[in-house]
This record gives C-alpha cells, sequence and structure tokens, in this order.
C-alpha cells in the first residue's frame, strides 16, 4: 500500500462498509480490522442459517453461502470470508486465493481474505503478486501493492520480475518494508508498560490479521531480504539521510531491525552519537521495545552524551544504573522523578512537562527490593503524590508482587484519601480472586464503603464463601440501595442453593437501565440458570442483530458489541450445545462481530475436531 493510501484506508472502509455503524474511529496505522457491518435487515434474513458441525461441513456450508451471495453485497460476503477464516481447515487456501486474485470482487471481500491468508499461511507466485501489485484500484481504496501484500504473504520465490517492482518503490516504502518483515520474529520488551498496556499489547500481538498493515510481516525468502538490505545500505540510505529529521529516524529504525549485521550497527552507531534530546525522545519507544537490555546497553556505552541520556531516562538495566548512579543516587533519581510527575499530574494545562523516566522508573522501583523498601512504599502512604502517580506505582506493584499489593492496600482501606487505590486493588483482585484476597473482601465488606461492597462480594462468591452467617449477611443486602450489590446477593443466595432469588437477578437482566449490570445479571444466569435462562441469552442475540451495530458505538477496525451481547455468547459457548453453536455461528453470520465470539467459535472447533488442518504451499 503506498504512503497516501495508509492515512485513507480506514476513512474508506468506514465510508464503504461501516455507514450503518455510529463509528468512533482509531488513528491511522493502529486500527485493528473487523468483518464489515452489518447489511440492511433483509440482506441478512436472506442468508440461510448455519448449522454446527465439523470444519468441512462448515467450510461447505460457508462455500454455498458465498456462492449465493451476489457480489454487490459485499458486507455479507465479507462477513461469510471472515468465518471461513475462523473455521480454516485443508482446501481454504484455493478459494481465498481465488477470491484474493478475482478483479470482479469487492476490495474489502478480497482484502479479508488477504487477512485469512495471513491468520492460516499462504504463499503466492511473483507472478500472482505481480498481478495484484499492477490492478488499477478506486480512489483511496486498499491498493494491493507489493509493500502491502508481502506483509500478509510469502513470496514463493524471488526473481528479476519482483526485483523490478522493487526497484521502482519509493525508498522510504523500501526502508519501512525491510525494517517491519526483519521484525517479524520480534518480540516486544514489556518494560515500561502498565498493566492495561501489557494485556492490550498482548491481545494485539495474537491479532495481527485485523491490523491495516501488520505490525510485523510473514518470513519472506531470504534473497528478498538480502535485497532490501543491500539496496538501503548501498542506496536508500544515502537518499532518507538527504530527506532530513524523518528520513534519519527511519534510518535508525532500519538500523535498529538489523543491529545484529555489522553494517547496520556501524551506522547506528554514527546515527545514535548525533540524534537530538528531542529524536532521541522520538526513537526511545523504538529502542526500548526492540533491544535487549544488553544490547540497549552496548548501544548507549558506543557515546558519552546517549549514555546519560539513557542513564537520566532510567533505560539501562538495574546494574549499570547502579554502577553510574550508585545505590544512593539511584534512590534519589527514582524519587524525584515520581515526584516531577507528581508536578507534572497536579499544574493544570500542561504547564509542566511529563517525565519520559516515569513509566521506566515504576519497573526500578517494583523490580529493586532497596527501593521498594526505602521509596515505593513511603511514596504509595505519601498524600502529597498525586493519586493518579500513586495509582500507577500501585499498579506496577500489584504486575510485579501482587500478594504485596494486597496487604497494602488491606493496611490502606482505612485511609479516605487512599479510596481510589484500594478499590483499583479490589478491582483487579475480585476478578481473579486468590485465597489470600479473602481478608481484604472481608474487612471492605465489613467496613462503610458502599461502594467497594460490589467488589468485595464478587471476590467472595468466587471463592465459595458459605455458612449460616454468610446467608444472613447477603439476605441483608438484598435490600442495598445499590442494584450491583443487590446483584451479586441474589447471586450468592442461588449459589447456596436458595433458587427463589433467581427472579430478581432475571428481573435485574430485564429491566436494570445500566447495561452493565444488566451484563453481570446475564453473566450470573449462564452460571448458575443456563438451561432455563437460554430463552433469554437468544433473545439479547436476536435484539442485537436487529438493532444492527446496538445501542453501543462499534469502533472502525475492532469488533465491538455491548455488554449483554458478551455474557450471552459466553453463556451459550458454555453450554456448548450443537443448537447453541449454531446460534452464535449464526449470530456472527449477522453482523454481531467480536473478538470473544470468534474465539470462541475457534475454540469450540479445535475441542470438536482438533486444530485446523495446514495446506501445503502450492507452486504454480
Amino acid at each position: 500500500m503506498e504512503r497516501g493510501a495508509w492515512a485513507s484506508w480506514g476513512g474508506w472502509v468506514c465510508a464503504r462498509s461501516m455507514a450503518p455503524l455510529r463509528c468512533m474511529a482509531l488513528p491511522a496505522l493502529s486500527q485493528p480490522v473487523s468483518p464489515a457491518g452489518p447489511d440492511s435487515a433483509s440482506c441478512v434474513s436472506s442468508l440461510r442459517p448455519l448449522v454446527w458441525s465439523s470444519r468441512e461441513s462448515l467450510r461447505a456450508q460457508l462455500r454455498s453461502l458465498l456462492d449465493e451471495t451476489p457480489r454487490e453485497s459485499a458486507d455479507s460476503r465479507c462477513r461469510i470470508v471472515w468465518l471461513l477464516g475462523i473455521v480454516g481447515g485443508a482446501g481454504l487456501h484455493p478459494l481465498l486465493k481465488s477470491l484474493l486474485l478475482d478483479p470482479r470482487e469487492d476490495p474489502l471481500v478480497r482484502d479479508m481474505a488477504l487477512r485469512a491468508v495471513l491468520k492460516h499461511g499462504m504463499t503466492l507466485s511473483a507472478r500472482e503478486l505481480l498481478q495484484l501489485h499492477e490492478e488499477a484500484v478506486e480512489p483511496d481504496a486498499p491498493s494491493f501493492k507489493l509493500s502491502y501484500l508481502l506483509f500478509f504473504v510469502r513470496l514463493e520465490d524471488f526473481g528479476a520480475d519482483i526485483e523490478e517492482a522493487l526497484a521502482r518503490m519509493d525508498p522510504g516504502d523500501r526502508a519501512r518494508l525491510l525494517s517491519r518483515l526483519r521484525g517479524c520474529d520480534r518480540r516486544r520488551s514489556l518494560a515500561g508498560l502498565s498493566q492495561r498496556q501489557r494485556v492490550v499489547e498482548a491481545l494485539l500481538e495474537s491479532n495481527q490479521f485485523r491490523f491495516p498493515v501488520p505490525q510485523h510481516g510473514v518470513p519472506q525468502p531470504p534473497a528478498l531480504m538480502e535485497w532490501l538490505f543491500a539496496r538501503w545500505n548501498s542506496c536508500d540510505r544515502q537518499l532518507l539521510e538527504a530527506q532530513g529529521p524523518s528520513g534519519r529516524l527511519l534510518n535508525v529504525n532500519v538500523a535498529l531491525a538489523l543491529r545484529e549485521r555489522p553494517e547496520a550497527w556501524t551506522h547506528l552507531v554514527e546515527w545514535s552519537r548525533e540524534l537530538t534530546a528531542e529524536q532521541l525522545e522520538d526513537v526511545e519507544v523504538w529502542m526500548v521495545w526492540r533491544q535487549s537490555p544488553d544490547a540497549l546497553a552496548g548501544l548507549t556505552g558506543t557515546s558519552p552524551s546517549l549514555r546519560r541520556w539513557a542513564v537520566e531516562t532510567l533505560l539501562l538495566p538495574l546494574s549499570d544504573l547502579l554502577a553510574h548512579l550508585g545505590e544512593d543516587g539511584l534512590l534519589r533519581r527514582l524519587e524525584r522523578v515520581v515526584r516531577m510527575e507528581s508536578v507534572a499530574c497536579t499544574v493544570p494545562c500542561g504547564l509542566v512537562k511529563h517525565p519520559r523516566a516515569f513509566r521506566y522508573a515504576r519497573e526500578v522501583l517494583c523490580e529493586w527490593g532497596e527501593a521498594r523498601r526505602r521509596v515505593l512504599y513511603r511514596l504509595l502512604c505519601d498524600f502529597d503524590v498525586a493519586s493518579s502517580v500513586r495509582m500507577e506505582l500501585l499498579d506496577a506493584l500489584w504486575v510485579r508482587d501482587r500478594a504485596v499489593a494486597v496487604r497494602w492496600a488491606l493496611a490502606a482501606e482505612r485511609y479516605p484519601d487512599n479510596s481510589l487505590l484500594v478499590e483499583r486493588i479490589l478491582r483487579y483482585a475480585s476478578a481473579n480472586p486468590l485465597p489470600a484476597d479473602r481478608p481484604l473482601f472481608l474487612a471492605v465488606l465489613r467496613g462503610p464503603h458502599e461502594e467497594r461492597w460490589e467488589f468485595a462480594l464478587k471476590g467472595l462468591l468466587a471463592l465459595g464463601e458459605s455458612g449460616a452467617g454468610w446467608c444472613d449477611k447477603l439476605l441483608t443486602l438484598t435490600h442495598d440501595s445499590s442494584p450491583r450489590v443487590r446483584l451479586q446477593a441474589f447471586a450468592g443466595l442461588v449459589q447456596q442453593g436458595r433458587r427463589e432469588w433467581l427472579d430478581p437477578l432475571r428481573r435485574l437482566a430485564h429491566e436494570e437501565p445500566d447495561p452493565w449490570t444488566r451484563a453481570e445479571a446475564l453473566g450470573w444466569l449462564g452460571t448458575l440458570d443456563a438451561e432455563e435462562s437460554r430463552p433469554l441469552f437468544l433473545a439479547v442475540l436476536a435484539d442485537a442483530r436487529a438493532r444492527g451495530a446496538g445501542e453501543f458505538p462499534s469502533l472502525v477496525f475492532f469488533p465491538h458489541v455491548s455488554p449483554e451481547v458478551e455474557e450471552a455468547i459466553r453463556a451459550l459457548s458454555r453450554r456448548g450445545t450443537e443448537e447453541d453453536l449454531s446460534a452464535l455461528l449464526n449470530a456472527s453470520l449477522s453482523g454481531c462481530c467480536s473478538m470473544g465470539l470468534d474465539q470462541q467459535l475457534e475454540g469450540h472447533l479445535t475441542r470438536y475436531e482438533g486444530p485446523p488442518a495446514k495446506d501445503v504451499p502450492e507452486a504454480v
């Protein structure tokens, strides 16, 4: 895809396929891709329902649906192709290849086939790639250029025709292709990322096929990579250097990706010495994600100014930081960075700049035992430090040592200024409770802060709390003013065998205005009353299909449904009968798209008959 098309890709898809949805656009080049939005109700209802069966049978059903669906119904065909990618199995490659290579197909359908190709792997010949590369396309549509296709499919053999096409590309596009294809076996370091960012990073890493351009491409023939590197080293890097700072940073990016090559390392060392502080900050994320700590220490050791910057930013391994600053100096630096971040969070209008070093200070404070004892615990209890900063420190501690974070929350629970921090740990702990968390849950439930009770109840219910006193407490809480507390109390009583409390739980699932409360009630019904509540789960899916996008805004490239629909999907998946799985298949076919639904279907297919067979790449 040419550079101009990268920025317009998202807008084109939104205009072409997502018009019926209320969309919330993500930044270009960071948007995962999902099947196109629902067709009109008449189009959806015209599709024959699917029946759960083996991969072979499902693939045959979907192939038949695809044959019956006119090319003008691009949205429906997109969803069929997406489901084919989920089903997988031997024999899928010829169909996907025919869709991709057919210029009569809507570009969206072809692009969806390309994403299924990435998911399951495919090799194309040079002739096939060049056929796509040379096609004329609609204005602003995703053009299937080599610089785009090589992220999705493996080239069968590198020859003169491909070399000629690559030589005509812009040097910047060749450099981007080289650096990102070289990164196909790279895994990012999680240093400096919060717990939420770690979860998102893991999610995105496993969903490369959803991106407009994957974060890293598929492995390509060594001859192709050698040609790209030789071209960059002999010609492109000089052209990029002449473009100024943007070209310089692109060169640094390539050199980082290929740093094991002596020529690239030499260039990297030379360029790093000449980068300004602003440019160092621009390249910082690349350096942290792409370099191991030892390699980063080796690079910064080549330049005193680069070394000073890396020490100030706290990027180096702990042993290097201690060697440079000493124990007391590093402790002072860590505390100073935290307090600078606190000031930046407190002073309005962005008048004080946030220190870049803070994200790494969190890691060092939690990793280094001496820093924990002498700095971290004291800062967590310091009410002069902004609550948001203490929250981030506590998040980092939770990732590093959950038990200590829970004990801190138990001790801090009595102080009002710790309210937000304690609630954060309660949320984390209640989502995945351990027996060691029980004292915290009980202390919160005995306390006066009603807004925390729902999390304490949730954790105790998951741990199987029981006994006469427990039932009495739950009966008292059935009259609480908070519907979320009442919900947990109803569920706990049903859990204890008091099934007469199912009716108020169902009423919450039906009538509560808050969608998250309705969703949690559905989740409990799926656990405690799945058989009798099945009609309710089916009704939720049917209502979502009737509403199209639902009452929740759908991200243009990230499949998203309301929380009630997600819970209905989980409940039916947990039941796992053929009728339930057929309902989930048809929900996906009707436009009820979610990553959770995709994962549930893939999991059931694997349990049903094992992972999908891989096609043997065909020679042409």
